[in-house]
């Protein structure tokens, strides 16, 4: 393995760098301060995958633009919905190992007060709820306030449409709990918590920084510290870094302790979307090509952002963080060095690209 190890400071006149290779890496070419600066982004932390083994790690620029801190291996950001993909790891190993029926419906087993149209509750399955085809709305509560907690709505029948909603993985989350026994907080320690050993879905980790958000400027006048979850959140909670989550790719690719036949169908698209090449497999968007198909995943707390990518044919990866509002609009230069195209997952998402105002 091969890793480089290497801290930038941003929109600074000088720069160290240590790295294996560095004329042969991935994005080795690619200007990421100059980048970085265009897009308003104060701090980037990302790390790249070659033949499904951990490649570089690289660093740049700041935590927090009024402290200084460097953005660094120890350094934490909220992966929000790149959580989702951490779950259906979770959820498909329970269904490869007899835990859970992938087809069975929750209300067999599970009664969720906060659903009140039952006929169609009964047509939910985890399914269902990984392919964003659930019916239900996106958000119908704010996840870290209770006192917002009420009925859920359906915005379509179950089935019959894609529509994005953390809203139901957080009934699987739900589910999940009560047919283990045991929380996510739990079931991520025990299967994940060697392989992202910085990261949590809830407290943070002892040893570890928190990066701050910052706005659409690159400021902190509207940004934040970051949202801790008092437990965990499937569709938004987890704290990590780029090393971490890179590792987590590498064990999707070696197989993520499931069979050959349950990886295949978690990664199968099941669900179209308004776009001709993006579908939804089990928990992760799907670009398809006349290549190879695009695995990927974004996350998007506001002013923390995040984005992940693989291509099981070339086996290579790539999983960015970046702590300001506009973090998104970086998919591009920094993904395709090292997986090729991405222009319709960034056409899909539709955040922009950099040097773009939101006017255009």
């Amino acid at each position: 393995m091969k890793i480089k190890a290497c801290i930038l400071i941003a929109f600074a006149a000088a720069a160290s760098c240590t790295a294996t290779d560095p004329e042969t890496a991935p994005l080795a070419s690619t200007d990421i301060p100059a980048l970085m600066a265009e897009a308003n982004v104060p701090g980037l932390a990302i790390a790249t995958i070659d033949d499904c083994a951990l490649d570089t790690v690289s660093y740049y620029g700041v935590a927090d633009v009024e402290t200084g801190d460097p953005v660094g291996p120890d350094t934490i950001f909220e992966g929000a919905s790149l959580t989702k993909t951490i779950f259906s790891v979770i959820v498909n190993q329970l269904a490869d190992e007899g835990v859970i029926d992938l087809d069975e419906p929750l209300a067999a087993s599970f009664d969720y007060p906060r659903v009140t149209d039952q006929e169609a509750y009964a047509k939910l399955t985890p399914r269902i709820i990984l392919e964003h085809r659930s019916g239900f709305p996106n958000w119908a509560s704010d996840p870290l306030d209770q006192e917002t907690w009420g009925d859920i709505a359906f915005k379509n029948p179950p089935d019959t449409d894609f529509g994005y909603s953390g809203e139901a993985y957080m009934l699987l989350q739900a589910f999940i709990e009560a047919r283990t026994g045991k929380s996510l907080d739990d079931l991520f320690e025990e299967r994940l918590g060697t392989i992202m050993a910085k990261s949590s879905l809830s407290a943070p980790k002892q040893n570890v920084t928190l990066a701050f958000a910052h706005d659409e400027k690159g400021a902190k006048e509207k940004g934040r510290a970051v949202k801790i979850s008092p437990s965990a959140g499937a569709a938004y909670s987890v704290l990590t870094n780029a090393q971490d989550y890179a590792q987590f790719l590498v064990y999707l690719c070696d197989g993520a302790w499931m069979s050959d036949a349950a990886r295949i169908e978690m990664l199968r698209p099941q669900s179209s979307t308004d776009s001709a090449q993006i579908s939804w497999a089990l928990g992760w968007g799907v670009q398809t090509s006349e290549e190879a198909p695009v695995y990927f995943h974004w996350g998007d707390n506001e002013q923390f952002k995040a984005f992940a990518a693989f291509n099981t044919t070339t086996r290579d990866g790539v999983v960015y963080f970046a702590n300001a509002k506009n973090g998104l609009k970086l998919i591009e230069p920094l993904a395709e060095p090292v997986i090729g195209d991405v222009t319709p997952i960034a056409d899909w998402l539709d955040y922009g690209r950099p040097g773009e105002t939101a006017a255009e």
